[in-house]
């Protein structure tokens, strides 16, 4: 596991009213999930609560975690079903049993976690649900089981929360009406990290496309990549910022298409001098809830070129969001429209960064999520008020 020390994400720091014990779980430990449970670790310490974040020890989160001064309890669990998942959902329900709010995150620790919850009954914490993205969107053979499981399961905890409009919409689609209550709260980016000004890093007088994100295909790093073979703009660059499983397949497909000399492979580092040195960032992912990535780049003020999925309809006027069957083809189309554009792409840099601080401010997320877990807590402690009061007014009553 690398040691990378957690930024200041300024989350929150007023005192809470109540110290609630908080229990996040996620599977994902990097990417955009992982940063969600590192800023909503740290707010919920800094608001004076208890927090612990169960997840598997690889990559950057377990480090986070104790960085802003949370615990870590470390938990098995992989993307895909497996024996193991048994011994998760009872390890869970121990932890659950000491925990006054459950926070779950991503489809697999929501599937296990709510399987732990149901198992637990009337004895079940207060809890909440993060898709981070629909399991349903990987598709293949799965996604029906996926479908099932989702429409059952979404009345096993108090409350689903979708990170975009787009999110709870392709839920509501899914879910039995009335089996699940939904809200939304978009995620939030922090814009004294991820801002215009600071470091930029080196580059070539030539055209520069930014594409940040782990190397996966739910990223879609190969749709920039073919639409760089069919870029018309005269020696325009792909830079691909993070790593992950596909950067082997990505190299092969570059040299396949004759693009590779124009493909640069940045690996793990901070993505904002990057972000900052971009003529265009592209964000060709497959499925979404919101992208951090997104947010990040039109915090730095940069222009995009976004597939249509949840959560794109943030880009708005600051750049230009492609329909999912023009492919490569329309990506390439969109990109060389906008190179050939500076004052554009500068009129949709200036748009995107007040967009950002307008309507998707860390702060504005981090606070939601604190009244939440809050809520959460109080009703079920009223809950448990009235269950009591009601036995001993029961047990107190004269007998006729």
């Amino acid at each position: 596991m690398r040691s990378t020390s957690a930024p200041n994400t300024g989350a929150p720091s007023v005192g809470a009213r109540r110290r609630l014990r908080i229990l996040h779980v996620s599977q994902p430990t990097d990417g955009g999930c992982a940063i969600a449970v590192r800023f909503l670790a740290e707010a919920g310490t800094r608001a004076g609560h208890t927090v612990t974040v169960a997840c598997p020890r690889q990559s950057d989160l377990p480090g986070w975690i104790t960085d802003v001064g949370a615990h870590w309890h470390p938990l098995p669990m992989v993307r895909q079903p497996t024996p193991g998942d048994i011994s998760a959902v009872l390890r869970l329900r121990r932890l659950f049993q000491r925990a006054d709010v459950v926070h779950l995150h991503s489809s697999k620790a929501g599937a296990l976690g709510r399987l732990a919850l149901r198992s637990l009954g009337k004895r079940a914490p207060a809890s909440c649900f993060t898709p981070h993205g629909w399991s349903w969107l990987v598709g293949g053979r799965m996604a029906p089981a996926y479908r099932t499981f989702e429409r059952v399961a979404a009345a096993w905890t108090d409350v689903i929360v979708a990170v975009s409009d787009e999110e709870a919409d392709a839920g509501r689609v899914v879910l039995r009406p009335g089996f699940a209550q939904m809200t939304v709260i978009p995620n939030g980016v922090d814009t004294e990290r991820f801002c215009v000004e600071g470091p930029r890093a080196s580059r070539s007088a030539q055209p520069l496309i930014v594409c940040a994100g782990r190397l996966t295909v739910q990223k879609g790093q190969d749709l920039g990549v073919r639409a760089l073979a069919h870029l018309q703009t005269a020696g325009a660059w792909l830079r691909l910022v993070g790593e992950g499983p596909d950067e082997a397949k990505l190299r092969e497909l570059a040299a396949a298409l004759g693009v590779g000399d124009r493909v640069e492979f940045t690996g793990h580092c901070d993505p904002r001098p990057h972000l900052r040195a971009a003529d265009i960032v592209l964000v060709p992912s497959r499925w979404e809830g919101l992208s951090f990535v997104l947010l990040e780049a039109m915090a730095c003020g940069k222009a995009i070129v976004a597939t249509a999925v949840a959560g794109s309809g943030v880009v708005g006027d600051a750049g230009v969001v492609v329909a999912p069957d023009a492919g490569p083809e329309g990506l390439a189309a969109a990109l060389d429209k906008l190179l050939a554009d500076e004052p554009t792409r500068r009129r949709h840099g200036e748009r995107a960064r007040i967009r950002v601080c307008e309507h998707f401010a860390a702060q504005r997320m981090l606070t939601a999520y604190l009244g939440l877990w809050e809520a959460l807590a109080g009703a079920t402690s009223s809950a448990v008020g009235r269950a009591g009061a009601r036995k001993t007014s029961g047990t107190n009553s004269p007998s006729r």
